[in-house]
């Protein structure tokens, strides 16, 4: 952790108190300050996970401001120093860090792209999530909103300020980060082909069994996927049941 603050980033947090993220340009270059959000999953949240099972509702580990910021700061070196495609963090203090622009966030643009641009840039997202987890990490808050791409079509991923008990078992968290950001695309409703994004992520990442793992989750939500197919129904249950549903449709090719 730094202690002699740059006189740029004092000004910047002097001049922007209230916020907990913004961009700054120093140097002919653009950087990101972030101050620590706390973590940490509601009752109901974690009431959900043990009733259903659902990757994305696995609760997350309890931390501080402070701590959140000095976790995601730590995590981002550690990413960066393995040559992982994160932003890298130039400066921090308790509770707060800087780190370099990586681009505009990728959500916004899928929704725009056409068929042949939004294929490549989830090919460069799939390249990402899959060399963290050959690297043997994870990343938390896998949703599309978490991918960047810069002027050059480079893909980088942020956000990791969420962290699980230490006993987690990794493979389960990368099969939560993979379950999220499908689950995020279906939320956007973009078309693809699913089949091959999941191949090509078990190709690149040896995590070649996550298929059967998607397969086996479907199984146990059979009967609420047949509810769900009947439109009036599905408008009952709400939006994240229609997107479930869609998320396994579509993997069965």
């Amino acid at each position: 952790m730094s202690t002699n603050r740059p006189e740029w980033i004092g000004e910047a947090l002097r001049a922007q108190p209230e916020k907990e993220i913004f961009s700054v340009e120093h140097a002919g270059e653009r950087y990101w300050i972030k101050k620590g959000r706390p973590t940490g999953s509601t009752k109901i949240h974690a009431l959900g996970y043990r009733l259903t099972g659902l990757p994305f509702l696995r609760p997350v580990e309890k931390k501080s401001a402070q701590k959140a910021a000095a976790f995601e700061a730590a995590k981002l070196r550690r990413l960066h120093a393995k040559g992982l495609d994160v932003p890298e963090v130039v400066y921090s203090e308790e509770g707060i860090f800087a780190m370099r622009d990586t681009g505009e966030g990728l959500a916004e643009p899928l929704k725009q792209a056409d068929r042949e641009q939004a294929d490549r840039w989830l090919s460069g997202v799939v390249e990402v999530l899959a060399s963290l987890h050959r690297a043997g990490e994870y990343h938390g808050a896998s949703q599309i909103r978490n991918f960047t791409v810069d002027d050059a079509g480079k893909v980088s991923v942020i956000d990791f300020e969420e962290s699980f008990e230490a006993e987690t078992d990794r493979r389960a968290l990368q099969f939560r980060d993979l379950f999220l950001l499908l689950y995020s695309l279906h939320r956007q409703k973009l078309e693809t082909d699913y089949p091959a994004l999941l191949r090509d992520y078990m190709e690149r990442s040896g995590n070649r069994d996550f298929a059967d793992e998607l397969a086996a989750l479907y199984r146990r939500f059979r009967p609420l996927a047949a509810l769900v197919a009947v439109e009036g129904v599905r408008r009952r249950l709400g939006s994240d049941a229609e997107i479930l549903h869609r998320l396994f449709e579509s993997l069965r090719g």
